[in-house]
């Protein structure tokens, strides 16, 4: 229940700062944009991420799919207009939820997705109720990842396909240094721990997942790793100023100091932004 609070917390609290930098009333998201020769700038780069993970999904109109820590429910509304299919969006964030099915109800796609309130590590689903789970920057929100990819199989029917785009650890050894670095990065943001790609990996595997793929795309993120980046200059001191004032709070100040270090370590190597793609 605390990790639970703590990332709630975040969400409320840092709002604002995704509306702001994020460009969130347009992008109506907030993971990291995949950039390439044809997405170039940040709104559409953000979209593209939507566009690149359906496509490796094979994702269509006939599709079942559940989006799990689903924000304010961008991916599943792209979904839902731009492939069809039917979408349920789960989040644990009460302020979240309500924007989402605003925006849903104004849109008219009440028939197609809708956005509820649950804790993907333990759904109440019946067993073999989706065709695809699929998990933006969520995934790491999760303190135990095998828990979430056991749960994620059981409410798969068979064929079923599993998504997940996030952060993930390298094999690198890591100085006391790097060590903090990453710990001000994590705590600021609310993530427990990211997985080891090879432990991600391992999981899948011992959980008898099939034709599992991992899809490197950190230099196609790199951009919006330096979006953050660059904006946590000007940010952090302002932050820091307003919340000794009392107008911003320490969370919102750790959110930017956040935006500074996930760069930092992304540059090191210390982790990379992937995409996970396996079947049931």
């Amino acid at each position: 229940m605390e990790s639970e609070r703590s990332v709630n917390d975040y969400y409320d609290q840092c709002h604002v700062d995704y509306r702001v930098v994020w460009k969130l009333d347009e992008t109506l998201s907030m993971h990291y944009g995949i950039y390439d020769d044809m997405h170039r700038d940040h709104y559409s780069a953000v979209i593209n991420t939507n566009r690149v993970l359906s496509n490796i999904g094979g994702l269509n109109s006939s599709d079942k799919v559940l989006d799990v820590g689903c924000g304010i429910g961008g991916s599943a509304i792209w979904i839902a207009e731009n492939v069809g299919a039917e979408v349920i969006g789960i989040n644990k964030n009460e302020g979240q939820i309500q924007i989402a099915n605003e925006i849903i109800r104004k849109r008219n796609l009440g028939s197609r997705v809708k956005v509820i309130n649950m804790d993907f590590m333990k759904t109440k689903f019946q067993t073999e109720s989706f065709d695809v789970v699929y998990g933006i920057e969520s995934v790491c929100h999760a303190e135990d990842k095998k828990r979430f990819l056991s749960e994620a199989k059981r409410i798969m029917r068979n064929g079923g396909r599993l998504i997940v785009a996030d952060g993930f650890l390298t094999n690198n050894e890591v100085s006391m240094r790097e060590k903090e670095e990453m710990d001000k990065w994590l705590r600021g943001w609310a993530v427990p721990n990211l997985s080891r790609i090879e432990d991600f990996l391992r999981y899948l595997r011992e959980l008898k997942y099939k034709n599992i793929r991992f899809i490197d795309v950190t230099d196609k993120v790199m951009p919006s790793s330096r979006r953050m980046y660059f904006a946590s200059f000007a940010g952090y001191p302002v932050s820091r100023l307003l919340e000794i004032f009392g107008a911003r709070t320490k969370v919102q100040t750790g959110n930017v100091i956040s935006a500074y270090y996930q760069h930092k370590t992304l540059k090191k190597g210390l982790w990379k932004y992937g995409i996970v793609y396996a079947e049931k």
